[in-house]
């Protein structure tokens, strides 16, 4: 999708200021768990600040993730998710790698040039995911199960329905 960098900055602004908090919103991820070796562990949502840059004739948008890891560690390469959203929800779920540096975890989210910038998260940092349906949730939900199709590597990651709320988490 192209749009023009100006409606980047309001969607992007919008999106932030309405993640301040999980909701039970159509779509949203709800009751996520970890499941790591014999552990199962409750999840919750890291929010994204916004950093850009534009130059004159290109613009890069990010959302920036605070530290350097994340406080959720796995002990195993191949983590499993469980969480309940929607039944027959279309919206994809990403498991994505950050790029980590010495203060923060970022994704870049746009990229552009000519006052145009399209929206989407890198290939690159896409993780391919299996998502098959468990059973159900609670308040007319279903319940979902989302492994990565290989192991994964030493690094920071997140899972969610979009890049700037995410479970964030990380793999040693």
């Amino acid at each position: 999708m192209r749009v023009l960098v100006p409606g980047i900055v309001v969607f992007l602004l919008t999106s932030v200021l309405s993640a301040q908090r999980p909701s039970a919103a159509p779509g949203e991820l709800q009751a996520v768990v970890l499941l790591d070796g014999n552990q199962s562990i409750q999840m919750k949502y890291t929010i994204a600040s916004r950093r850009s840059h534009t130059g004159i004739t290109s613009s890069t948008q990010y959302f920036v993730f605070g530290g350097p890891r994340a406080a959720l560690r796995s002990v195993t390469r191949t983590p499993t998710f469980e969480f309940e959203t929607d039944a027959g929800f279309e919206d994809p779920v990403y498991l994505f790698k950050f790029d980590a540096h010495t203060t923060s975890r970022e994704i870049r989210v746009a990229k552009g040039s000519g006052g145009l910038a399209e929206l989407s998260i890198p290939k690159d940092h896409i993780i391919q995911t299996s998502l098959k349906e468990i059973g159900d949730g609670t308040i007319s939900t279903k319940r979902y199960r989302l492994k990565p199709t290989s192991a994964l590597r030493p690094g920071e990651y997140c899972l969610g329905r979009n890049s700037y709320t995410c479970f964030d988490f990380g793999v040693d």
